[in-house]
């Protein structure tokens, strides 16, 4: 809530009763005195909770995102945003789901995006500088629709430019990566899941930290490398690799820290230029998924890392 201190200053009206006074002297000239009024609260707008879908229109397509508003923000209250992108064939309210993030954006105050590929309902895809689908094929200008939502969602609430974030999984975790390469300007830190960076032009302006995480059974995007990019004849590289693409990116130290617990082995690497971070999660046992909360918290550990992960 915002107070505003509103003071009126109202001039004391003089009324002279002559032009001097008993002994021929002029009347002195009265000095006006400031009346203060009180103090008045003014409430800045609370924004409605809840969940919405809206339109745009980016190069002459129609286009739709899902917006989640937890409870308690105000229209004038600089946010955090974080954008799920759904993999190929699912789509915006899907991952919403799957993901978990309303329930982490609620008990932590920043706004989620889920926008809706393109190309046919049962089949939407995200162009990810070539990969997959529809939106590869046609070569769907993906930045320009996530420039587009930003602009719309500040209609609505403050943004933190310091603290926009994107997540997505499988072909979204494709398109997460690619967004860090073209939008590095934008984007604090990126959270892959069960994707790849398979964009050869990778040339950001800016660093971007980023967490991975990636299932060791994982047979559509095998964590060594292999299985078919879709809509190429070309394989999907090795998680590996797209881990050292980062490091050497963000200038990060070259000898990580590995620390193990249960089914998950986490490599963090320290000491990257301008505080940003890189790290892998693998998991044991797990395919092809958005790992369960229940298995392992992969939403509330890729938040906490985008917390601690601002634009300098």
């Amino acid at each position: 809530m915002k107070i505003l201190k509103i003071w009126l200053y109202f001039p004391i009206s003089i009324v002279l009763l002559g032009n001097t006074v008993a002994c021929g002297k002029a009347a002195p000239t009265p000095t006006a005195t400031p009346v203060a009024t009180p103090t008045v609260t003014v409430a800045a707008a609370t924004l409605q909770p809840g969940d919405s879908e809206r339109t745009l229109t980016v190069n002459s397509l129609e286009r739709t995102y899902f917006l989640h508003i937890p409870p308690d923000l105000t229209a004038d209250q600089p946010v955090p945003l974080v954008f799920v992108f759904h993999g190929l064939g699912e789509n915006g309210a899907f991952i919403s789901q799957t993901s978990g993030f309303n329930e982490i954006a609620d008990a932590n105050g920043f706004i989620v995006v889920y926008p809706n590929g393109s190309g046919p309902s049962s089949a939407l895809s995200w162009n990810a500088g070539g990969c997959c689908g529809y939106a590869g094929q046609n070569k769907i200008d993906e930045v320009a629709l996530v420039r587009q939502v930003i602009s719309d969602t500040e209609t609505l609430v403050k943004i933190d430019p310091k603290r926009v974030y994107a997540a997505g999984f499988s072909n979204g975790a494709l398109l997460s990566y690619y967004l860090a390469c073209e939008m590095s300007d934008t984007f604090a830190a990126i959270a892959p899941v069960a994707g790849v960076l398979q964009y050869d032009s990778c040339q950001p302006q800016q660093s971007v930290s980023v967490i991975h995480f990636h299932g060791l059974s994982d047979t559509a995007v095998p964590y060594a490398g292999g299985g078919t990019i879709p809509g190429t004849n070309q394989a999907f590289p090795p998680v590996e690799q797209s881990i050292a693409t980062w490091v050497g990116l963000d200038a990060c130290a070259e000898s990580p820290q590995v620390e193990q617990s249960g089914i998950l082995t986490h490599t963090s690497y320290a000491s990257c230029q301008n505080g940003t971070a890189v790290e892998l999660y693998t998991i044991q046992g797990i395919g092809h998924s958005w790992p369960s909360q229940y298995v392992v918290p992969v939403t509330q550990i890729i938040w906490d890392f985008f917390k601690a992960h601002p634009k300098p």
